[in-house]
């Protein structure tokens, strides 16, 4: 397979999965955990020293790694806007991703930037006067005048979402492994099974004291827009005895405008035949925040986590993907 200067569906999964086996000595199924790529020169397991760009663990029948590596250069960036058919944002990591590979079943789950941009674009109209503020209409930048506390509205005349709004969940498909060494993998052509599910994360579980033996943080792409607040999405992993969590958030601020919060939690406990997704979205007018107390400066709004709690929900979606 070529490399691209980019992840893609195609090449993102099978290109790191394979990376990663090649630093794994024991070809059968550990319980113990084994770690991979740099992660064995940071848990300083006997390992080539120099490091590098991929890491991960490999445990209980899953393999779960990372690549990380520099903003991707101007010219591959075009490629990346080519194929997400928009202008990409300001910092985009294209070879950056997260995997989680089921090693039974084949069940691959990934987080791509290409893949994350190519959701925005602005949805078709649900209605005349759709209430959700998420609407078919283009947004709309708040642009204070000098010396006055008036503001100006400015519409750009674009077809995409400018603050690269996703409701990109991850990447989910199915690999074969081949059997010869060094491994390489291939899309299996049969889709993962999905379904909708009363069950909910057990976030009691999750609060539990417990060692992390393998965590990381992996931005995909971040934008200032233009000067009015920030668009960013990133995805979160920790591996502990009991299973992994996966926490993928995208932010965006419009200064004065909308503030939004899309994010996608992944919980597996090893030994079960299924992972939990939830997937949430949350949205506010600043207007709105205002007229209810909340302090009008935007120096305030620079954490998420800080008020989040503020933001109501606007979906909600939970699912099971099965192992089998």
């Amino acid at each position: 397979m070529t490399s691209r200067g980019f992840y893609t569906v195609a090449n993102g999964a099978p290109e790191l999965l394979q990376a990663l086996y090649k630093t794994s000595m024991d070809v059968s199924a550990p319980t113990k955990a084994v770690y991979l790529g740099d992660s064995r020169r940071e848990n300083d397991v006997k390992a080539q020293a120099d490091p590098v760009e991929h890491k991960g663990i490999r445990l209980h029948n899953w393999v779960i790694g990372s690549n990380k590596t520099h903003i991707t250069p101007i010219d591959t960036v075009d490629e990346i806007g080519e194929a997400a058919k928009l202008t990409p944002p300001e910092m985009v990591f294209g070879k950056n991703q997260l995997v989680l590979f089921h090693e039974p079943t084949g069940v691959c789950y990934n987080f791509l930037a290409v893949e994350a941009l190519k959701g925005a674009h602005f949805p078709p109209p649900v209605s005349d006067q759709a209430e959700d503020i998420v609407a078919n209409q283009q947004l709309k930048v708040s642009i204070a005048k000098h010396n006055t506390n008036k503001e100006d509205v400015k519409e750009l005349d674009i077809t995409y979402d400018w603050t690269y709004t996703t409701d990109y969940k991850g990447s989910l498909q199915r690999l074969t492994k081949s059997e010869d060494s060094p491994s390489t993998f291939t899309t299996s052509g049969v889709e993962a099974n999905v379904e909708v599910t009363r069950e909910r994360i057990d976030f009691e579980k999750l609060k539990e004291r417990e060692p992390i033996l393998w965590f990381d943080d992996v931005g995909l792409y971040e934008d200032e827009l233009h000067d009015h607040g920030t668009s960013a999405m990133s995805v979160k992993v920790r591996v502990m005895p009991s299973g992994f969590y996966v926490l993928s958030r995208y932010w965006m601020r419009l200064d004065h405008v909308v503030v939004r919060l899309h994010e996608t939690r992944i919980h597996h406990l090893f030994g079960t035949d299924h992972f939990l997704r939830e997937y949430t979205r949350k949205e506010e007018q600043f207007d709105t925040l205002f007229s209810k107390g909340h302090p009008k400066s935007m120096a305030n709004y620079t954490n998420i986590d800080t008020f989040q709690h503020l933001l109501p929900v606007r979906e909600a979606v939970f699912e099971k993907v099965l192992l089998h």
